[in-house]
């Protein structure tokens, strides 16, 4: 018995080519640089923003659940060790999170322009309660009260509202100005 296979399927998978490799590359040392310079001196609403996680989301939205996957590795390698955080905790939630929301946008419709904040919303959830369930596992306790009021919703709030305009200037950046209107083929 044989299985229809869908037009994705049958489709090719093609990576970057040189120029793109190159932009992204330039995409990850300013995510890189933005969430270990910038961030940590702004605080709104309780909360810093999580430049990395964002731009992670972007990439992975454009280019899909490889290369968002990879992206997210990479993203988070370089964060940690700039921070000089524990290794492999964020790349490990960095490459799940870019890995999800590519495949959220190869599957989903992403004409209706809320993707990008509906994406930045799931992941930062999703990254905020794993690495709280990593930090409980690590007997670094927080009480559920101040991580919900303190941690979360900010960080959801500040997170969503930066995704539309890190969004636009990515998407511009790494598909160029000329095609901002052109439907991606299914």
């Amino acid at each position: 018995m044989r299985l229809a296979r869908t037009s994705a399927d049958r489709e090719q998978r093609e990576w970057p080519s040189g120029g793109e490799i190159a932009r992204l590359v330039v995409t990850l040392v300013i995510a890189t640089l933005l969430q270990t310079t910038v961030a940590p001196n702004i605080r709104v609403l309780g909360a810093n923003p999580d430049f990395a996680l964002i731009i992670v989301v972007c990439v992975a939205l454009l280019k899909g659940s490889e290369i968002g996957a990879v992206f997210g590795f990479l993203t988070g390698t370089l964060v940690a060790v700039a921070l000089m955080e524990p290794l492999g905790l964020s790349a490990f939630v960095f490459v799940l999170v870019g890995f999800l929301a590519g495949r959220y946008a190869e599957t989903a419709d992403l004409s209706a322009g809320y993707a990008p904040l509906v994406s930045a919303f799931a992941a930062t959830l999703f990254a905020d309660v794993l690495l709280a369930m990593a930090q409980y596992l690590l007997a670094r306790q927080v009480p559920l009260g101040f991580f919900l009021g303190r941690v979360l919703v900010p960080s959801l709030i500040l997170n969503t509202l930066l995704a539309a305009p890190l969004y636009l200037v990515v998407r511009l950046w790494l598909r160029g100005a000329g095609d901002l209107r052109v439907a991606r083929a299914l």
